[in-house]
């Protein structure tokens, strides 16, 4: 074998050396120290000496996505909503206040976006001064809908809100 092709080989075996290290997982700081020696005349010795990168942290894990407000309403006495699209899961956020009037009768019907009452969507009937925030929840009801508010002269707030 001849000086050229044993240097060749003999800086192939340190480069493949040297990816092992990087493929290990040494402490950080650590020092991997790789020698090879070649036993042809002249005997060819190469030393290398190399210090693996610190281990990476993984990205850390997002957090899941919490509530979000979709539309939010306020007002007194009686109104329809603006149309507003909502996910499967949703909740509307209520409360009133009838201390104007002293009491009164708070409902708030969910519509179809043709005007029609959803039977099965959120409907809200109280009588008194006053109550809230409260939560009304619907599930299985992704679709564009308006809300109706009967409240005499009671003042109001809504929040569409996911989840």
């Amino acid at each position: 074998m001849n000086r050229a092709t044993l240097a060749v080989l003999t800086l192939a075996a340190a480069c493949l050396a040297l990816a092992a290290c990087g493929a290990a997982s040494p402490s950080a700081g650590s020092k991997a120290t790789v020698t090879v020696t070649a036993s042809a005349a002249p005997a060819v010795t190469v030393t290398v000496t190399a210090t693996p990168k610190a281990a990476s942290k993984p990205p850390a894990p997002k957090p899941p996505a919490g509530p979000k407000v979709i539309a939010r309403f306020n007002g007194s006495g009686d109104q329809s909503t603006p149309g507003f699209t909502t996910p499967a899961s949703w909740h509307l956020s209520w409360e009133y206040n009838c201390s104007a009037v002293g009491t009164g009768n708070f409902i708030v019907n969910e519509n179809n976006t043709d005007g029609s009452q959803d039977s099965n969507g959120v409907n809200v009937n109280e009588l008194g001064a006053g109550r809230g925030p409260v939560a009304t929840y619907a599930f299985g009801d992704a679709d564009s809908h308006t809300l109706q508010v009967i409240s005499g002269g009671c003042s109001w707030s809504l929040a569409i809100v996911t989840g």
